[in-house]
């Protein structure tokens, strides 16, 4: 639709909303699902035992440090660590990828459930956009419905 030169067209807020859902939903599933698989893959991994080194574990800024063929080793936690109870130089379990020491994860984080608990973030953001985007769509139905006489 043409508004003519030089005229801009309005932008609906609820536009602007639901592409700022999608685009926060994208960035969810895009730290989310890198996060699991680093898990996933972690769960046969090699065991060892490292130097906590504290931060803000659930945004991904916490590491460890430990040896691997006596090399000193410093890996970030993924996003999402659960280390709750841990202060910085504790002692915890840590499983790393088989070959790629910088992959590691808390022995206690490598579990199903884990795993499970970083995927719900997604979908649950996906849930709320769905269930918005049907409010919103019933809505604009009950808006365009005539009036009934009786």
């Amino acid at each position: 639709m043409s508004t003519g030169p030089g005229r801009l067209r309005r932008v609906r807020p609820a536009t602007v909303a639901a592409a700022t859902a999608l685009a926060l939903l994208a960035l969810t599933y895009a730290v989310s699902l890198p996060a699991a698989w680093q898990r996933v893959e972690a769960r046969g991994g090699t065991p060892s035992s490292a130097t906590f080194h504290g931060g803000a574990c659930l945004l991904g800024r916490c590491s460890v440090t430990f040896s691997v063929a006596g090399e000193r080793v410093t890996a970030e936690l993924p996003v999402g660590t659960r280390a709750g109870g841990h202060g910085s130089g504790d002692t915890v379990a840590v499983r790393y990828a088989p070959g790629e020491p910088r992959r590691v994860v808390l022995a206690d984080d490598a579990g199903r459930g884990s795993v499970a608990l970083v995927l719900a973030v997604p979908l649950g953001a996906t849930l709320a956009v769905l269930a918005a985007g049907a409010v919103r769509r019933a809505r604009g139905e009950r808006r365009n419905r005539p009036a009934q006489a009786f």
